[in-house]
């Protein structure tokens, strides 16, 4: 069973996330960050850390420490998250962001997620994400669009504005199965994986 290290100094969202995941993972509860930086030290093997933002004084000197351990996948949550303050957070290396009493189909796929690599978003801070890096910053086009066929470009500006794979098709009149292999042959181009990563490219 894989081993996630769950941070919050909260009972109930430790009572929560326990519960969520019980029957899927191994737990390790900590509430104090030394305590944390300790295991982290010791433990070298590849980690997910549940860490809960209103557990430390300062999350982004925290997560500026956690960057020492590169061997730990963090996942921040936060009991009111914020769109424009998460934002502000993606570039110190977290891997996902949540409201921490998600539920727990969405936190086990949340789970699933970046252990397959990829990075997880509440879904109001992923359309934040896609219309200020993709939709405004459309001068400052990295260099994988000079690559992109028109086609391409414009299902990557749908993308921007929000739109899922089923809303391109009808716009553009096409199959759903080509906007997957137009948005399949975007993301190798630019190569990433994912929507979140894509519009991280024009940041």
């Amino acid at each position: 069973m894989k081993k996630i290290i769950l941070f919050t100094t909260m009972s109930s969202i430790l009572k929560h996330w326990e519960n969520a995941l019980k029957d899927s993972y191994d737990t390790v509860s900590i509430d104090n960050f030394d305590q944390l930086r300790e295991y982290l030290t010791k433990d070298k093997n590849r980690v997910i850390v549940m860490l809960d933002e209103m557990s430390v004084l300062n999350i982004e000197e925290t997560l500026v420490k956690l960057k020492e351990y590169p061997h730990a996948i963090i996942l921040l949550f936060n009991a009111v998250p914020e769109v424009y303050h998460a934002s502000t957070l993606l570039g110190n290396g977290i891997k996902g962001y949540e409201n921490s009493y998600i539920n727990k189909e969405n936190l086990l796929k949340m789970l699933s997620t970046v252990e397959n690599g990829n990075n997880w978003l509440f879904p109001d801070l992923t359309y934040f994400i896609i219309n200020k890096y993709i939709q405004n910053k459309k001068k400052d086009e990295p260099d994988f669009v000079s690559s992109l066929t028109e086609k391409e470009k414009s299902i990557t500006f749908m993308v921007a504005e929000g739109l899922s794979n089923k809303e391109i098709a009808q716009r553009e009149k096409i199959a759903l199965s080509t906007v997957k292999s137009h948005i399949h042959n975007i993301f190798e181009k630019a190569n990433v994986t994912d929507r979140i990563s894509l519009a991280l490219k024009f940041k």
